[in-house]
Order: structure tokens, then C-alpha cells, then sequence
């Protein structure tokens, strides 16, 4: 049987046993996630969901759905099968035929170029022949090519125009898919570093704690010190149209620029410096909300604690002491296993870049 047939039976299998009883909670989540008013009203995006949770989605066990159906099969199957993990979401350009069932294209999202075949032959692919045609959707590994994989969305060259407008959005939003190319994330990683450097040149650390109602402005004056630090080359400065910031005027927000973790905003990090300067603070309410909101919150990095309890890893280890009722513990022995507990997700990858390319 040829592995692009192949292939696709194992995709149908796939998705008779992901959309089954067993992860029916789970498949519902990352639905709502992808549609958070509750209502499904875009075919790609809710299979670009569907599949994001298959093939990456880490489930209570540590697997992925792909990885639990892998185990299943041997061999050239299973080999097949978890390959998926590397699957890619984009919008491919196409720019000719490759062979009798499928197309050389350009994935404008990554910027990379890839084969791609649907397993059910040159039927599944005549409406992306055309040069300049745009297919919206996902692809994943079989052999050398890749196999077009869950609903795709195709446009016809005079359509393209419209399509690749929304390139830029869906790069700012899943920066994981630009970073598929090494090119693209070796810039990014050097254009944060330069970054950096501009912040810690223009305050003098990599730490700054601003009101809230200056963290636009301080934004806007760190962009365009970067800006002219690097020469101008765009032309004269132009204000970036920013958002708006959802701080109350009086939250003390510390704007950390990690060399790692690339800028993040962390609100009352003033209270926290308290507790973190007399561990005895930590008895009241407001310090305990915050210390544990840093803690135990998902969306919040290492990085602010970390900060924290470099002042004095013994003081750190004594307000971790009050506040898990732990007497034995110590920041220096058991600080950073406190951190891999609660922020298993920021461990789980590689840091990622915050500056996107485009």
C-alpha cells in the first residue's frame, strides 16, 4: 500500500478513537478555547483546534491523544503516526504541481517551503494547482512530503490577496508557527537580545516598576529608544499605536526584561518586594494573595519570583516556609522544584521569543 494511502487511514482511525467518550471533556475545552462565545461559526479554525489538540495538547497522563493512539501500533505505523507531532498550521502559497497529486508550496506563516500530497489523490488537490492559489490549513509529515490533513480552505489566485492580508495577525498570535524555521527564530532571539540591551540602556536594569498608568508611555519611550539606538533606519520615529494596558493607576506593575524570558508585566510587585524583605508580612491576607498569585498562577512566569529571592535566598526561603507551612524549606534547595511544580507548563518547552519577525 503506498504511505500516502496508508496514511490516510491512519488519520480516519485517528479521529474515530480522539473523538471518542474517552476525551469528549477534553476535545470540549480546546473547542471552547478556539471559540470562547460558545459558538462554532468557522470550519478551519475548528478543526485547526481539533488538531492542535490531537497531535500537541498534553492530557492529565503527560501524553497527547497522537502518542496514546501511537501506542497501539508497531513499526512503520507508529513511526508514521508520531511524526504528526511535527504537524503544521499555515497559509501555502502554491507555485507548481509536484507529481501527478499534489503541489510545491509556499507556507507564508513560516516561510518555508514544503510538498504537499492529499491522500485522496489528484482529486483532493485540483483546486490548488493553479500557481498563486492559497490553502488555509494543516499539513503533516509522510515520508518526504507532507499530507494535507483535517478541513482545508482553498482560494483561487484572484482571491490570494485578501487571504495573505491575515498572515501578519495569525504570526502575532501562534509565534510557535514562525519559529518552525531556525531562520526566522535565531533573528527573533537576536533581535530580542538588542532589545534587551536598549531597555537596560535607556533605565539602567532590566527591572523597572512604574505605576500603572505609565506603563504606555514607559512602553512607547522604550520603543523608540530602540528605535534610534538601532539608527533609524525606518525612517523618522512613528508613535506605535499601542493598547491600552489593564492596570488600575495605582498598581505598582515591574517591567522585567529577562534575558531568557524575554519583557513581562507583573502587577504588585512592589507588595511582593515587601514580603520577599520581611518574610513576617506574609501572615497578611495582601501579601499572601500576592505571593501565591505569582506562585500558583499558570499565566505568570518564574521569572518575577525567581527576581524576588535572588535579593536573599534565605529571606525567600523563610516566607516560603510561612506561607506552605513547610519548616524545612529552603529557597537554595528547594526553590527550584517549587517553581517546576507549579509552572510545569513554561517548563515543558523551550522559551520562545517574544519579538516575532515579520
Amino acid at each position: 500500500m503506498d504511505l500516502m494511502e496508508r496514511a490516510g487511514d491512519l488519520k480516519g482511525e485517528l479521529m474515530e478513537f480522539a473523538m471518542s467518550p474517552r476525551f469528549g471533556r477534553a476535545v470540549s475545552e480546546a473547542i471552547l478555547d478556539a471559540f470562547p462565545g460558545g459558538v462554532v461559526n468557522d470550519e478551519a479554525v475548528f478543526s485547526a483546534a481539533v488538531e492542535s489538540f490531537i497531535y500537541t495538547e498534553p492530557l492529565e497522563s503527560g501524553q497527547t491523544v497522537l502518542q496514546l493512539f501511537a501506542e497501539t501500533f508497531s513499526g512503520t505505523d507508529r513511526a508514521l503516526l508520531l511524526g504528526w507531532s511535527d504537524h503544521v498550521q499555515g497559509i501555502f502559497e502554491s507555485k507548481q504541481p509536484y507529481g501527478d497529486d499534489g503541489i510545491v508550496a509556499f507556507n507564508h506563516v513560516d516561510e518555508l517551503t514544503y510538498r504537499i500530497r492529499s491522500n485522496m489523490g489528484a482529486e483532493g488537490i485540483t483546486h490548488l494547482l493553479a500557481p498563486g492559489a492559497v490553502m488555509v490549513g494543516g499539513i503533516v509529515p509522510v515520508g518526504d512530503d507532507w499530507m494535507i490533513s483535517g478541513a482545508s480552505m482553498g482560494f483561487p489566485p484572484e482571491d490570494a490577496p485578501a487571504v495573505l492580508a491575515g498572515v501578519r495577525q495569525l504570526q502575532m498570535k501562534n509565534p510557535k508557527m514562525v519559529f518552525r524555521n531556525p531562520d526566522k527564530l535565531e533573528q527573533a532571539r537576536r533581535l530580542q537580545a538588542e532589545q534587551r540591551d536598549s531597555f537596560i540602556d535607556l533605565y539602567g536594569s532590566d527591572l523597572v516598576v512604574v505605576p500603572g498608568n505609565e506603563v504606555k508611555q514607559t512602553m512607547i519611550a522604550f520603543y523608540r529608544h530602540d528605535y534610534e539606538r538601532a539608527g533609524n533606519k525606518g525612517g523618522p520615529w512613528t508613535e506605535p499605536d499601542l493598547p491600552d494596558f489593564p492596570f488600575a493607576p495605582d498598581d505598582k506593575v515591574a517591567l522585567i526584561f529577562d534575558e531568557e524570558d524575554g519583557l513581562g508585566f507583573y502587577v504588585n510587585f512592589d507588595v511582593a518586594q515587601e514580603a520577599f524583605a520581611n518574610p513576617a508580612l506574609i501572615i497578611r491576607q495582601r501579601y499572601r494573595d500576592v505571593v501565591t498569585g505569582y506562585l500558583r498562577g499558570q499565566d505568570v512566569t518564574p521569572v518575577p519570583l525567581r527576581r524576588l529571592a535572588a535579593q536573599d535566598p534565605g529571606k525567600a526561603g523563610e516566607v516560603f516556609r510561612r506561607l506552605l507551612k513547610k519548616k524545612d524549606f529552603s529557597w537554595e534547595r528547594d526553590g527550584e522544584a517549587l517553581l517546576r511544580t507549579h509552572k510545569s507548563n513554561w517548563f515543558a518547552s523551550p522559551r520562545l521569543p517574544r519579538v516575532i519577525p515579520v
